[in-house]
């Protein structure tokens, strides 16, 4: 009886609530959830494969975190970005396609911000373990923008997944910034061999080891020569000393001395020619000893200058073949990346769409669980409402509560006077 006395008090907090319930549940839009799968299995892009050297080449990684991995990239912002921009927001969410048209360049990115928020709050993806198998799912109050988001969403799934696993544009930066290295070394090798005077520093450095070794040798064979040239020219001398310049030629016979003719002796002839070409020798090999000295110490300068400058040759040197072989070898994986990214191109082998998202027929609509929510609220906030207007309430309302409120027996009761 106290609590019917609140009765207009609770009938309009309950209806008042119940009405706001009702009108938020008629706002509400259905929505309808387009299913797709993906089979995920695995691919030469989980095989590790070094950059540089073969540790650890052929590792795998376990089939969980592959799959944990594809549904990381499925759920990526990037990939939600890619759908947007490839579909536009007219036919994603024509709502911020309206306002998207009025922005300004600050305004636009939050709107498309916006609308990568709204598909990440619809996209649903499911993995189980030990299951090559991805369920991915997305929402939408459009049943065709839905199939159509979510098709699109694979399809540029394909495509991203090789961007993000396929490393090819990290090898070409690494082989363009070997190439500008090895163009450097190569600068200093050359700069090194022109400001010494060097055309290519191991031929020069051989040859000269030959030339002095065909100088030594030469001048050995002339110190042999020319010993013999002074022995013969000492010998010819002693025999010089023993021929007389002129011998007689005839003498008449008469008796007594007689006339005599004589002449040149052509043995000592033969002789002083001999000796004059062998003085002649001697001169030209004493002069072949002196160039062929000075040879061997112009060789020997330049060897030693050689041996001086061979630390820093060997270095930059060293520096160069390297820097080639790198280039040379990120060329190869680059070709071989490029190569795989192609073939993945045309269809990948690991990665495949099992069903593909259709229009959904029928929706979700949460009106109805949203007015049964609103009238059990609206209930329990009109009876607490009543109850605690009735212990607000000041006085004794009924004889009963008089009585036990006073301890006193209640005699009588006047009825209220009728206003």
């Amino acid at each position: 009886m106290l609590l019917w006395r609140e009765r207009r008090l609770m009938l309009a907090i309950f209806l008042t609530l119940f009405i706001l319930g009702v009108a938020a549940a008629l706002t509400m839009k259905t929505s309808y959830q387009a299913h797709a799968s993906v089979l995920a299995r695995l691919g030469p892009e989980y095989v590790y494969a070094p950059r540089v050297g073969d540790a650890g080449r052929g590792a795998v990684l376990g089939s969980d975190a592959m799959i944990q991995s594809e549904a990381e990239i499925l759920g990526s912002e990037a990939l939600k970005l890619r759908v947007i921009e490839r579909l536009g927001l007219a036919r994603t969410y024509p709502h911020l396609a309206e306002k998207y048209a009025k922005a300004t360049p600050a305004e636009k990115k939050i709107i498309v911000g916006t609308a990568i928020r709204a598909i990440e709050q619809n996209l649903k993806i499911e993995t189980a373990p030990d299951t090559p198998i991805v369920r991915v799912g997305f929402s939408h109050n459009d049943p065709q923008a839905a199939a159509l988001i979510l098709n699109t969403l694979l399809e540029e799934y394909l495509i991203y997944r090789r961007v993000v696993l396929v490393d090819t544009p990290a090898l070409e930066q690494q082989r363009q910034l070997f190439e500008t290295r090895l163009a450097d070394a190569d600068a200093a090798y050359q700069e090194f061999l022109s400001s010494n005077g060097i055309g290519d520093f191991v031929a020069e450095k051989a040859s000269l080891s030959q030339l002095q070794a065909q100088i030594e040798q030469q001048k050995q064979q002339t110190a042999v020569q020319l010993q013999d040239r002074i022995g013969r020219l000492a010998s010819l001398n002693a025999q010089l000393g023993q021929v007389s310049r002129e011998v007689g030629n005839y003498r008449d016979r008469a008796p007594g001395e007689g006339a005599k003719r004589g002449g040149g002796n052509l043995v000592y002839q033969t002789l002083q020619t001999e000796k004059i070409q062998l003085t002649a020798e001697v001169g030209a090999l004493r002069r072949a000893q002196v160039e062929l000295a000075g040879q061997r110490d112009r060789l020997t300068e330049r060897r030693l200058k050689l041996n001086a400058l061979e630390l820093r040759f060997q270095e930059l040197s060293l520096n160069r073949d390297v820097l080639q072989a790198s280039v040379r070898d990120f060329a190869v994986k680059e070709e071989q990346s490029r190569a795989a990214q192609e073939i993945a191109a045309r269809g990948s082998e690991n990665i495949r769409i099992v069903q593909r998202a259709n229009a959904p027929i029928t929706g979700k609509s949460l009106r109805k669980p949203v007015v049964a929510s609103a009238f059990l609220i609206a209930s329990l906030a009109a009876l607490l409402a009543g109850l605690l207007a009735m212990f607000l309430r000041p006085g004794l309302p009924t004889a009963q509560s008089a009585a036990r409120t006073l301890d006193l027996p209640v005699l009588g009761a006047a009825p209220l006077k009728a206003r």
